[in-house]
């Protein structure tokens, strides 16, 4: 995966670049990484924001089940490429639920080991929204 030495290499030689073209690769290529993490969800991703410099993808974690195959519950991680460390990794920077504080990830697409990205957040969220969908909300 050379898409983020792709961006630097280009910026500052005068090149024109097609942001959307770029992003569309980014997009499929970050998608591919987080299909070789060991999750227990299942996720759909979108691209958005496709003509900017700095791309951002949203993805949409859900555990649809046999009985209900469309889920009842998703989280939302909106995931921000950072670019490409001196080893050969990729940084990424993960935000859930629109909270305010971020989460830096590393993913090596040569060495993936599946367990990069914890979800352990995604499940406490998972969690409370399914508790809050079970009660109900006070009205």
């Amino acid at each position: 995966l050379q898409f983020l030495y792709f961006i630097v290499k280009s910026r500052g030689r005068g090149e024109k670049m097609n942001y959307e073209e770029q992003n569309k690769r980014i997009h499929q290529e970050t998608s591919d990484l987080f299909l070789k993490q060991k999750l227990s969800y299942r996720f759909t991703s979108a691209l958005l924001f496709k003509d900017t410099r700095s791309p951002l993808i949203r993805f949409l974690f859900s555990k649809p089940t046999q009985k209900n195959p469309i889920p009842e519950v998703t989280v939302s991680a909106d995931v921000r490429p950072l670019g490409q460390q001196r080893d050969g990794s990729l940084k990424f920077s993960v935000v859930v639920e629109d909270q305010k504080y971020s989460r830096i990830i590393s993913i090596d697409p040569k060495n993936c080991t599946g367990t990069e990205f914890n979800e352990t957040l995604v499940n406490k969220v998972y969690d409370q929204k399914a508790r809050i969908r079970q009660i109900g909300l006070p009205t």
